[in-house]
């Protein structure tokens, strides 16, 4: 039987993009999830063998948002119980807090396309990688702190589980959906657009075989077959 990997997604806009076609295209049991609509929208315990946590604009510090403590606890759940854990920007960051991190405001927001210094680019690759957020994570203890940028921690593995800063998932379709939400809420400036979108060749395509090789090896540590 394949393995199920289970999705949260916590917008219409934060989808799984690559890393959901990717999943798919290896042939495992993909279902997608939305926390943002309160515990119904968790899945089971129990009802999935790895668990991917996309990113939000929400901060992972934010007592007021409802949903981000069921989810939390959904995580730490997956943990104990050794499924894989797969986390992306505000999933990267939750999972680093499950792990025993913090997570806090970082100096300023980190918007746009960059390498990454890493240390072992076959599990994380250079980059480029697209990075937008406004908070950070710290290594949990005893996780391998594998990639930074100037301003934070960039990615991390602990066992099976591993938190990336960056987003490995965008195609630009996705970055044109964040663009016009962000504008929506005046979020976003003419020079941060251009940034934005830089990293897409004239088809539309980013750095596709790094993502894929990103989720390759989550997938091998997870001991997955692909």
């Amino acid at each position: 039987m394949a393995a199920r990997v289970a999705f949260l997604q916590h917008s219409p806009s934060d989808v799984p993009g690559l890393l959901g076609t990717f999943t798919a295209a290896y042939g495992l049991d993909v279902s997608v999830h939305r926390p943002d609509h309160g515990p119904s929208g968790l899945p089971d315990p129990g009802a999935f063998d790895l668990l991917v946590v996309m990113g939000s604009v929400a901060s992972v510090t934010d007592a007021t948002v409802p949903w981000i403590a069921p989810e939390r606890a959904l995580v730490a759940g997956a943990v104990d119980a050794g499924v894989p854990v797969l986390g992306v920007c505000f999933g990267g960051q939750l999972l680093a807090e499950v792990l025993g991190g913090t997570v806090s405001k970082a100096p300023r927001t980190e918007i746009g396309w960059a390498p990454v210094d890493t240390v072992d680019p076959v599990r994380v690759g250079p980059g480029p990688w697209l990075n937008w957020h406004d908070d950070r994570f710290t290594c949990p203890p005893g996780a391998e702190a594998l990639a930074r940028s100037e301003l934070c921690l960039q990615a991390f593995v602990a066992g099976p589980h591993t938190g990336v800063q960056f987003h490995p998932e965008v195609t630009a379709g996705v970055v044109h959906g964040w663009i016009d939400e962000a504008r929506d809420r005046h979020g976003v400036s003419d020079a941060d657009v251009a940034t934005l979108l830089s990293g897409f060749d004239d088809g539309g395509h980013g750095p596709e075989d790094q993502t894929r090789a990103l989720l390759h090896g989550f997938l091998t540590r997870a001991d997955v077959a692909v």
